[in-house]
């Protein structure tokens, strides 16, 4: 099989729309990421995905660890490697410890994990599963999280569902 079938954009043979998201995303990230070299194809997508993947990277209701749980757990289910591999590092400095890591990794419930961050842990893993949330969990999900953090969880699935697909698809190995 092919390795990294990504075909980066050219800085010098951008399109003015695809120019605009990349001074955007230098603005907000100072960096244009990996995956943009795919959604940059399509300037009006990559202009939206900038704006979601921006929020999340920069102003999330939730905590850095809460958002690597859910990360984690998205790219373990679609078992995307570039993202596990660039995430563990982000999840271990987001100050969670090795062992949840490595639960998340073999695609477990951490048992230390209480609290909001365990209540993350629970949401994204039976969304993930694909189950009904019933109405005791949904309870529990709103009295624990809120419906801001909520709506935050669901979109950081939903991104890092794509950001997963994406490099499994352009068959991205993991940074060594």
């Amino acid at each position: 099989m092919v390795e990294d079938r990504l075909a980066r954009i050219n800085p010098d043979q951008v399109s003015a729309d695809q120019q605009r998201v990349i001074d955007r995303l230098g603005a907000g990230r100072g960096r244009i990421p990996t995956p943009f070299n795919i959604w940059l194809h399509s300037p009006r997508l990559a202009d939206g995905m900038e704006i979601i993947g921006t929020h999340i990277d920069a102003a999330p209701a939730l905590t850095e660890a809460e958002s690597e749980v859910a990360i984690l757990f998205t790219a373990v289910h679609w078992n995307a490697p570039y993202v596990v591999a660039n995430h563990r590092k982000h999840a271990l400095k987001a100050g969670l410890p090795e062992d949840a890591v490595l639960a998340i990794l073999g695609k477990r419930r951490p048992d230390g994990l209480t609290g909001r961050l365990g209540t993350v842990a629970d949401a994204v893993r039976q969304l993930l599963a694909g189950e009904v949330v019933g109405d005791e969990a949904f309870d529990r999900y709103e009295a624990e999280l809120g419906r801001e953090r909520i709506a935050e969880l669901l979109v950081t699935i939903g991104y890092f569902t794509s950001v997963s697909l994406a490099m499994n698809l352009h068959a991205l190995a993991p940074r060594a």
